[in-house]
């Protein structure tokens, strides 16, 4: 129970006062307005995520990247690359929806906090041109007032010191800023209008106040940029929520093995999610705009040469723009790409793994779903799928002997999907009259998959099938075949 409070009362300070306040608002007016504008927000939060769940066209694309995942690994292939990506252990997330009741419960508990607990007279502290300081105790947030604070709570809340200043904005509304410590550090800042609450998160600020008032926790030697999280809300029907790096964020840290690093670019958005309503049919959009990322780590093995080298996992980027409406089957992913340039992970100066998508055509394509009259989806893309993956691990193994590395370790794969204006497949199931084990059939175009230098086409109307041999027969050198999809 103590963490349930503690959860509960800061969702409750973030989504907080919104509205524009008079100055020097008496405390009943504050928690009034910031109660019921809080309450209307988790409301209608909770109505379009129940409507994003109803979206069949979602479903069917994760049903789609289940069924084409499931020709599994590569027998042959590149030390365990799915020809999906793993996209079987790896489908669409679906967060967990709450039902009506679950949502009105946690809007009238964050009103709760909020009108008896939060913003009351006994918390004002000070009152200064347009602003009001809220002294926030432990009692206040360990309790929705209906049970006894938890006793550790409330010293673990009282020990930094929370205020919470609120100043009207005027006709912008108003800002929240949240106070910690006798020097009142502010490493967390809050905006609201009518229809919007933005919260930034400032990663130096955590790092100096967390610093200053418990100087025995260990944080990142390195801790820069700001994050924002802001949600939109219009009504039930009109919902969008917001995620952004601001700077440019960066941990670094150090560890027993050496040190550890993380960076990734400013991108604003970096995630939105929308849920709204047009001519009376619910609309969806998503979309991603990771910029570039790199990941470092110490080498911890037993080979000389790369002592002191770290590891650098660097990806270009990850995009993509999704539309959806309710009630339709067809669904449009524009924009996938993994950034402007090769990925790659490297030891020191030796390169083990790039990843290349569509090199030569752009670096991004439009993936499109829709069910065919058979009841079957099509996967189309413009301008095409190409992606190839070389790895080479041999500077990481050694002969048995311990001696040197074996040479010739490197490993090719490649999937390429062209031809037309849109080239397409189609995930058929088994046959068990027919035999038929199952695959992928290419509607228009061509498929190649190739395995260093093996490789296997299928033209349009054939099927991509897993491999079955025998001692006598040959084989691709891929683990797939191209047959008849009978």
């Amino acid at each position: 129970m103590k963490m349930k409070f503690w959860v509960t009362g800061t969702v409750a300070l973030a989504l907080g006062a919104v509205g524009c306040q008079p100055p020097d608002p008496e405390p009943e007016e504050v928690a009034e307005v910031t109660a019921r504008r809080s309450g209307d927000l988790v409301r209608n939060m909770g109505t379009s995520m129940r409507t994003l769940s109803n979206f069949s066209a979602l479903e069917m694309l994760t049903e789609v990247a289940s069924s084409v995942g499931g020709l599994g690994n590569m027998s042959g292939g590149v030390q365990g690359m799915s020809i999906t990506g793993m996209a079987e252990e790896a489908p669409l997330p679906v967060p967990g929806v709450p039902d009506e009741t679950t949502s009105q419960a946690q809007a009238a508990l964050v009103e709760k906090y909020l009108r008896e607990r939060i913003f009351i007279e006994a918390n004002v502290e000070e009152t200064k041109g347009s602003s009001t300081t809220f002294r926030i105790t432990g009692e206040d947030l360990c309790s929705d007032g209906s049970t006894p604070a938890d006793p550790a709570c409330v010293a673990e809340v009282d020990r930094y010191e929370l205020r919470i200043r609120a100043t009207n904005k005027g006709d912008k509304g108003l800002d929240l800023e949240l106070l910690f410590g006798p020097n009142r550090a502010e490493p967390l800042s809050l905006s609201f209008s009518d229809v919007r609450v933005g919260m930034i998160v400032d990663l130096g600020g955590v790092k100096d106040t967390v610093t200053l008032l418990s100087p025995e926790t260990k944080l990142p030697r390195v801790m820069v940029g700001r994050v924002e999280l802001a949600l939109t809300s219009r009504g039930p029907r009109d919902v969008e929520l917001q995620t952004s790096i601001l700077d440019v964020l960066s941990l670094e840290w150090d560890a027993a093995a050496g040190a550890y690093a993380f960076s990734t670019a400013k991108a604003s958005p970096l995630f939105e999610t929308k849920v709204w309503q047009k001519d009376g049919a619910n609309q969806a959009r998503m979309a991603l705009n990771l910029g570039t990322t790199e990941i470092r780590a110490p080498y911890s093995g037993a080979k000389a040469e790369f002592a002191g080298k770290p590891y650098v996992f660097s990806l270009s980027g990850l995009s993509y723009e999704m539309e959806a409406q309710e009630g339709s089957e067809a669904l449009t992913v524009a924009h996938l790409g993994l950034g402007e340039a090769q990925s790659y992970l490297a030891l020191g100066e030796h390169t083990l793994t790039t990843v290349d998508l569509n090199a030569l055509s752009g670096r991004h394509f439009d993936l499109h779903v829709e069910k065919g009259a058979d009841g079957l989806a099509v996967l189309s893309v413009r301008p095409e799928f190409d992606l190839s993956v070389f790895t080479d691990m041999g500077p990481l193994s050694a002969e048995a002997d311990g001696g040197a590395s074996s040479g010739g370790s490197g490993q090719s794969f490649h999937v390429r999907l062209s031809g037309g204006e849109a080239p397409s497949v189609r995930s058929v199931p088994a046959n068990t009259s027919t035999g038929f084990p199952g695959g992928l059939q290419v509607v228009s175009g061509e498929l190649s998959v190739a395995v260093n230098e093996s490789r296997v086409t299928v033209p349009a109307t054939k099927c991509l099938v897993r491999e079955r041999t025998t001692t006598t027969e040959p084989t691709t050198g891929v683990g797939f075949a191209a047959r008849d999809c009978q």
